[in-house]
């Protein structure tokens, strides 16, 4: 079997194995994933780190025989090292590169060639070798090797890894890399009437000036004056020399105000940026939160009920000042599309959305945002807001488990009020929760303390609670049943959920000795 059919086979393995994968996407977690909670942890104990080599080495200068220092030193070393090699290691799949090779050569009933492929390969993992921050994170390695203790100098490149792990510093970067003609012309600039100044007062000071011996002098002089640091150990003399330090102090306030504007201004359009991303990091503290999309009238009434309940919310609408309102509120609100499934993974709705509200005014919108969350989170209970009556079939094709109609709702309740006003007043209160009863849905679980108890063991009625109903799932169709106001014989089972209303407190001490058993 020749070289290129081995390395074909070899990458149809690596291509085909699901252990390869999971290390391979646990790793892009740990490194490059900017919402996962373990970098965010990895990130930390780097800086930490980093912050602790650096110490140590500058430590070592003059307490070269301490051995703890030199354990840290090359522990540290290590895991640089192995962060390195992890790095260049994720950042292309070099498999996937000589299978697109190969079946394109098949495609096309041309002959493979492995040489070609590879430098492909190389190519691309040159790409990260010579990457600005690969560059950092090799060079500051070096400074640990015994053989290269000349090499000390790119110790400061050591605390340059700090722009890997601290975002603030990627921003200020970004912000750098994207204001790098603005930069580069003002540097040109800067360097041009260093450069004039340096030469006008080497000119005019020396065998004037005993402290301007060497073209050097000169530029340190112009560089110290341009930055209006003004030290004092190097005064020109002469007149003319004093005329270039004026046009120089003056210069250079302009360059340093032009400087100013540039970072600021790019700050002040990254504001935004930077504010988005600090509610990402909120919200991937939170294990389990309730997703709303739309924050109107729906939304709103919805939102207030669930925060009150104490329940953690995250707030997604297209309009700016809605979501201002519900920040305002103490909630947690980003403005986007619901509908996007990109901004959909970033909040992480797979893992962290228990439910999922779509409350906006548009039936297609809220069609999109089920379909999408439903792609990313199957096993999370979406609940959609029906515009038109006509488009409910359609929300429960698109994954949502309940679907309703606003208006259906409310021409229901009018009708009630016209036949039944009585009734009606009294539901009002309930739902408005005026009168402070409310319903509450109680799972009974298999090690729940009312597990295989009957309605009367309960005693609903020293507790002043109402048993509206129970529904009960059946095991083997998985369908459900309603069981309104059962008999005191009534034996509960797993997996039932009591329908109780009562005053919230008392509801609230209910469920507590519910759940009593299962934490004993």
């Amino acid at each position: 079997m020749s070289l290129a059919a081995l390395v074909i086979r070899f990458a149809y393995f690596l291509d085909t194995s699901v252990s390869y994968r999971r290390l391979k996407e646990a790793a892009r977690t740990l490194l490059e994933y900017p919402h996962s909670k373990i970098k965010f942890y990895f990130d930390i104990f780097m800086v930490f780190l980093v912050v602790l080599s650096v110490l140590c080495l500058l430590y070592e200068v003059k307490h070269p025989d301490e051995s703890i220092l030199e354990w840290i030193i090359q522990g540290s070393l290590f895991i640089f090292i192995l962060e390195y090699l992890l790095r260049f290691w994720i950042y292309s799949d070099s498999h996937a590169i000589v299978i697109e090779d190969y079946e394109y050569a098949l495609k096309n009933n041309l002959p493979f060639s492995l040489g070609r492929a590879l430098v492909k390969v190389v190519r691309k993992k040159l790409d990260y070798v010579f990457s600005p921050l690969a560059i950092i994170d090799l060079l500051a390695i070096l400074p640990s090797y015994r053989p290269l203790r000349f090499l000390r100098i790119f110790l400061l490149f050591r605390i340059f890894k700090l722009f890997r792990y601290a975002r603030s510093m990627k921003t200020f970067a970004a912000i750098l890399h994207e204001k790098k003609f603005e930069l580069l012309t003002l540097a040109i600039f800067a360097g041009f009437v260093i450069f004039a100044g340096s030469s006008a007062i080497y000119i005019f000071e020396t065998n004037q000036n005993p402290k301007i011996n060497t073209l050097f002098d000169a530029i340190y002089w112009s560089i110290v004056t341009m930055g209006t640091v003004g030290y004092g150990d190097i005064v020109p003399l002469t007149q003319e020399g004093m005329a270039v330090s004026m046009v120089l102090i003056i210069l250079g306030v302009c360059v340093l105000a032009f400087l100013t504007s540039i970072i600021v201004s790019s700050f002040q359009n990254k504001l935004v940026e930077l504010k988005e991303n600090r509610l990402y990091y909120d919200i991937e503290k939170l294990e389990r939160y309730i997703l709303i999309c739309g924050y109107g009238r729906v939304g709103e009434v919805v939102a207030k009920m669930l925060h009150e309940d104490g329940n953690a919310l995250v707030i997604i609408d297209t309009d700016a000042a809605k979501i201002k309102l519900a920040q305002e509120r103490g909630l947690i609100g980003i403005v986007g599309d619901a509908s996007k499934s990109k901004l959909l993974g970033t909040l992480g709705i797979e893992k962290r959305a228990t439910h999922i509200i779509c409350a906006t005014n548009s039936d297609e919108l809220n069609i999109f945002i089920t379909l999408s969350a439903r792609s990313l989170s199957p096993h999370a209970t979406i609940i959609a807001r029906v515009i038109k009556a006509a488009h409910k079939k359609k929300y429960l094709l698109a994954g949502a488990n309940y679907a309703f109609s606003a208006d259906e709702t409310i021409g229901l309740l009018g009708a009630q009020l016209v036949t039944q006003p009585v009734s009606y007043a009294a539901l009002e209160g309930i739902l408005s929760e005026n009168t402070g009863i409310v319903f509450e849905s109680i799972f009974v679980h298999e090690y729940s303390f009312f597990n295989r108890q009957t309605v009367t063991a309960l005693s609903l009625s020293s507790r002043r609670l109402l048993l509206f109903g129970i529904v009960r799932q059946d095991e083997s169709t998985c369908e459900k049943y309603f069981f309104f106001n059962p008999a005191d014989d009534f034996v509960l089972q797993p997996h039932d959920s009591l329908i109780v209303m009562g005053r919230k407190h008392a509801i609230n001490a209910f469920r507590k000795q519910n759940e009593k058993r299962s934490r004993e």
